[in-house]
């Protein structure tokens, strides 16, 4: 190859290629222009190396290649390609960014597609129309995260732009010494050896591995489980998600005899099962296995990953520390110490040398720049004297997204803090909390940094048309989930009156919980002049008893639990409020009012399985009862029988009014299975299931839409009755 500066990209492309088979890595590639010159020269080198395999992502059409669209790259999960053209004209989403980055392996190019930095065109992202909430336009969506972006690529010295009108604006990246993947195998298959061997021992043994992304980690579960299959053993396997265990089920199914179907390996001869389960089936239903695999358990709350211990007795706990699969570093900081308590037999295993590309990779800590997922700096242990000050000196501030991005360490530490806290913090987030128009950044910090933080949404202030389509099930606008839950499932109208601080994120670092910090960071909220103007403030949540006491001691009121049970996490997402005037206090006095009353109904199907630990904090005794007025509640009705409200939101009130005018329907000339419906459905609340099977209902939305007519006719004869008035 010649050693002079490539004067066409194709030339580029070409070495870039050369080196990167050469020394088993991946090198990042940035071509500007204009999108008919970038997508014609990565295009054309496509065509002209058609033995590579290679993924577009766009939502362009692009000549004789398959594309896969910004938002449905996750899909793509469990591929392996030479060559990734990402298409920024199409929109540029963090979240497709890191699950992309993991499809390439060792010896492929990642081409990067974009206008110029230098132009403003490189801020018209289409991804602003996604991150734009109402009143604001797509204008008011902020360039921040691309600024962020455009510094590290220009920062970055293994990345080579070639610019459409300046050519190659970079120095070409010197080579870099090749690694086998031998070394990465052989920890790897030394994993899979320990760990079986500590599976054949007899009484309860709890592994964990952990491994950064490309290590082998998901495959090593494989391996460890097709040998436990030929063992005779059946296991069962839980992660966040199935889409992710594409590899684990292959290595799973490597074996002779091994029959795979989506989420099952068999084992033919002796019939022995891997099959995968929700983390809260996993966790609750009964099941012949006792062996446990669980896979990114950082992404698993860690009510249900101590669960897992009292019901199995030989399990895997493995999690990716860096990547957008979850937050590892936390996994690593809070439940490790919970097993090293709990667990009688505890081994801890890493993967530290990759396995699918070189360890002189500079895709993977480009990325990890670029989407701060390396943030394991943060969990250096803080100076014991810090640790038992009870009461740290903590100043608390509200910052602006400029400030964080012009200072790059205090942005890594802020978004590493989201991390380690939330066990659902991705990529994602990071653009969101710095270019979303609605949302105010809040930080608390000491003499060590930033220990802690508060993402706080400005919601509300809806009016006219856009209220009665929420109301009405026909619309659920971005930005502003308070109001929308208060309106679209609870039917209050009122609730439009109020302007709305929504906490969406609250986060301390682990050394300095139980320090009051977090309900700093809430006062701090509270009573800033800023945020004079609104009514209320409160926060949704999947409800656990510790969540329910600090909100609660904070004197927030429970206004709402809603009646679907998270599969990963095993919780039901609940509802906070607490006024900041007094007409906001009276309507929350009414809400919660209400709410008792329904909760009651609620538990008769949806919230059966509610923990007893969360109903004893919710379920409080009503010092105020507010009632509605009738024609309210024969409105809320309506919305249910002749709109798109959900039949859960309206049940209650459905069973109240159907009760109480019985007179109504329970007569000889309604339909028998009108009646039928408002007896044993509605007021009796016999399960869909039954139902269906007891009227012969070909399925759910059959039923649905019964209920529905069913809904109608009470309303029509309430109104021909003249109730309504």
């Amino acid at each position: 190859m010649s050693c002079s500066a490539p004067n066409s990209v194709q030339t580029l492309l070409a070495r870039l290629m050369f080196q990167a088979e050469q020394g088993n890595i991946r090198y990042p590639c940035w071509l500007t222009g204009s999108p008919e010159w970038t997508a014609e020269q990565a295009l054309t080198y496509i065509q002209s190396n058609d033995s590579l395999r290679c993924i577009v992502i766009s939502s362009r059409e692009w000549e004789g290649q398959v594309t896969c669209p910004i938002h449905q790259a996750h899909r793509l999960l469990g591929q392996e390609v030479d060559l990734l053209i990402y298409d920024g004209f199409s929109g540029i989403n963090p979240d497709t960014l890191g699950q992309i980055s993991g499809l390439l392996k060792g010896g492929g190019l990642f081409v990067f597609l974009s206008p110029p930095p230098e132009l403003a065109s490189f801020f018209d992202d289409p991804e602003k129309q996604r991150l734009r909430v109402e009143p604001y336009t797509s204008l008011q969506v902020g360039n921040y995260f691309l600024e962020h972006m455009k510094r590290c690529f220009n920062e970055e010295r293994f990345l080579s732009r070639f610019d459409q009108a300046g050519g190659l604006l970079s120095p070409l990246p010197s080579s870099l010494p090749h690694v086998s993947a031998d070394v990465g195998l052989f920890d790897q298959h030394k994993v899979v050896d320990q760990v079986t061997q500590y599976f054949a021992l007899s009484g309860p043994q709890c592994c964990v591995l952990t491994a950064a992304r490309g290590r082998g980690k998901s495959a090593a579960l494989g391996i460890i489980a097709c040998h436990l299959l030929g063992q005779g053993r059946n296991v069962v396997v839980t992660a966040p998600s199935a889409d992710a265990l594409d590899s684990l089920f292959q290595h799973a199914s490597a074996a002779e005899g091994f029959h795979r179907t989506r989420y099952q390996v068999i084992e033919e001869k002796q019939q022995m099962h891997l099959t995968f389960q929700q983390p809260v089936d996993a966790c609750c239903e009964h099941n012949d296995a006792d062996i446990l695999l669980v896979d990114e358990a950082a992404g698993i709350p860690v009510n249900l990953l101590t669960g897992f211990l009292e019901k199995y007795s030989k399990i895997v706990f493995a999690t990716t520390t860096q990547g957008y699969e979850g937050t590892g570093q936390g996994f690593v900081l809070r439940f490790l110490s919970i097993l090293k308590r709990r667990a009688k037999a505890l081994h801890c295993f890493s993967l530290e040398k990759p396995i699918r590309w070189s360890e002189h990779d500079p895709l993977e800590p480009f990325i990890n720049k670029l989407l701060l997922l390396d943030t394991g700096y943060l969990n250096r242990k803080i100076p014991e004297k810090t640790v038992k000050q009870s009461r740290p000196v903590v100043q608390y501030r509200c910052v602006d997204s400029k400030w964080l991005v012009d200072n790059p360490d205090q942005l890594r530490a802020l978004f590493g803090l989201m991390i380690n806290a939330h066990y659902r913090t991705t990529p994602g987030d990071l653009r969101i909390m710095l270019d979303s128009p609605n949302l105010q950044i809040w930080i608390a910090e000491t003499v060590e940094g930033i220990v802690g933080a508060c993402l706080v949404a400005k919601e509300g202030g809806l009016e006219g048309e856009l209220v009665q389509h929420i109301w009405e099930g026909r619309r659920r606008p971005r930005g502003h989930l308070i109001p929308q839950l208060l309106v679209a499932q609870e039917g209050y109208l009122n609730a439009t009156e109020f302007t709305v601080l929504r906490v969406v994120r609250i986060a301390v670092r682990d050394q300095y919980r139980r320090s009051g910090i977090a309900a700093g960071l809430l006062h701090a909220v509270e009573h800033s002049i800023e945020n004079s103007q609104y009514h209320m403030i409160g926060a949704s949540f999947a409800a656990t008893a510790p969540l329910l006491d600090f909100w609660q001691a904070e004197g927030y009121q429970v206004t709402r639990v809603g009646t679907q049970c998270d599969p990963v996490s095993g919780s039901y997402a609940t509802l906070v409020l607490k006024g900041l005037s007094a007409d906001a206090n009276k309507a929350i006095c009414g809400w919660q009012s209400e709410f008792q009353k329904r909760f009651l109904y609620l538990q008769g199907e949806w919230l059966q399985a509610l923990d007893n630990n969360i109903l004893a904090r919710v379920q409080r005794p009503m010092l105020v009862e507010f009632a509605r007025l009738e024609h309210e509640e024969w409105y809320d009705l309506s919305g249910f029988a002749f709109h798109y409200r959900a039949y859960e939101s309206s049940a209650y009130i459905f069973a109240r009014l159907a009760e109480r005018y019985r007179y109504l329907w329970d007569i000889d000339s309604t339909g028998k299975q009108i009646k039928y419906l408002l007896e044993e459905r509605v007021i009796q609340q016999k399960s869909e299931q039954q139902i269906i099977d007891d009227i012969g209902l070909q399925n759910r939305k059959v039923l649905l839409n019964s209920l529905r007519l069913a809904a109608g006719f009470l309303y029509q004869k309430a109104q021909r009755e003249g109730l309504l008035n």
